[in-house]
């Protein structure tokens, strides 16, 4: 346990100045957002609305998501999470293992007192602090900037769902990194690891979102989807916290599934010297 931790501490230590640039670019990313919105006549914008077809409404979501300032910000901040942090974390999960493997230093590391599982635990550890660091680096600016805006002001503080959005969002970042982490330990190759997660991202994302535009037989296929168990607005605007159990349930069972198999696949794997 002591290999385990320190393995982890080192980990941080060497990524911490990107955790701090991640988490406090999209953190001002958000801070601009909710400036925008104050500027804005979201009232106004209901009109505009009503004008779409329902297919597009069906894609971005209902009208209050747009004219309620928090659901603004959530669709210009949260629905594009994965394209914001969500790819680097895949690219970070794909070569945090297969790097040492290239590099050939995999059999320095694992001569260490440190067990298969330990040392791969180490690295998907570190993930979800990475995750969960930037992310709270990120929430904790956009609340400091709701609580110094007069529109969010006038709304209202919903700081509670926030803070449970947060554990979602966790969650959804965290299937998406360790489905790169899973192919990492098949293919201990990075640039391969990166490929297939990168492919899986687009294609849950597809599969999640245009569902609706698909033939009626094969919508079904949306429950293959993390895309599908992410609802931030649903969360926010609508305070549906039936929802957001079900999505908590689901994006964990995947978290574990995914945590489970690539450690048993990475303890079996011959590792090439």
């Amino acid at each position: 346990m002591k290999r385990f931790i320190i393995c982890v501490k080192e980990s941080l230590v060497e990524k911490k100045i990107i955790l701090l640039i991640l988490g406090g670019v999209i953190g001002l990313l958000s801070y601009f957002v909710i400036y925008m919105i104050e500027g804005m006549d979201l009232s106004a914008i209901e009109e505009i609305i009503s004008m779409w077809p329902e297919g597009m409404l069906e894609f971005f979501g209902d009208v209050e998501s747009f004219t309620n300032p928090y659901g603004f910000w959530t669709l210009e901040l949260l629905s594009f999470m994965w394209l914001y942090a969500g790819i680097y974390i895949v690219y970070m999960a794909s070569t945090l293992l297969t790097q040492e493997i290239e590099e050939k230093t995999i059999d320095l590391s694992l001569s260490k007192p440190i067990t298969r599982f330990n040392f791969l635990g180490s690295k998907i550890a570190f993930l979800y602090l990475f995750i969960i660091t930037a992310l709270a680096i990120f929430f904790v600016i956009t609340m400091a900037g709701m609580a110094s805006s007069s529109v969010f002001q006038d709304e209202g503080f919903y700081f509670g769902r926030l803070w449970l959005t947060y554990i979602i969002v966790v969650l959804y970042l965290g299937a998406l990194a360790m489905f790169a982490k899973f192919f990492s330990t098949i293919f201990l190759n990075g640039k391969k690891a990166m490929a297939f997660g990168v492919m899986v991202l687009f294609l849950m994302f597809f599969l999640g979102e245009f569902y609706p535009y698909m033939d009626e037989a094969v919508q079904d296929i949306k429950y293959i989807s993390v895309f599908y168990y992410f609802n931030p607005s649903d969360y926010i605007v609508h305070s549906d916290f039936s929802l957001f159990i079900r999505d908590f349930i689901v994006l964990g069972c995947v978290n574990a599934v995914l945590i489970v198999a690539s450690l048993l696949i990475f303890n079996k794997k011959d590792i090439p010297i």
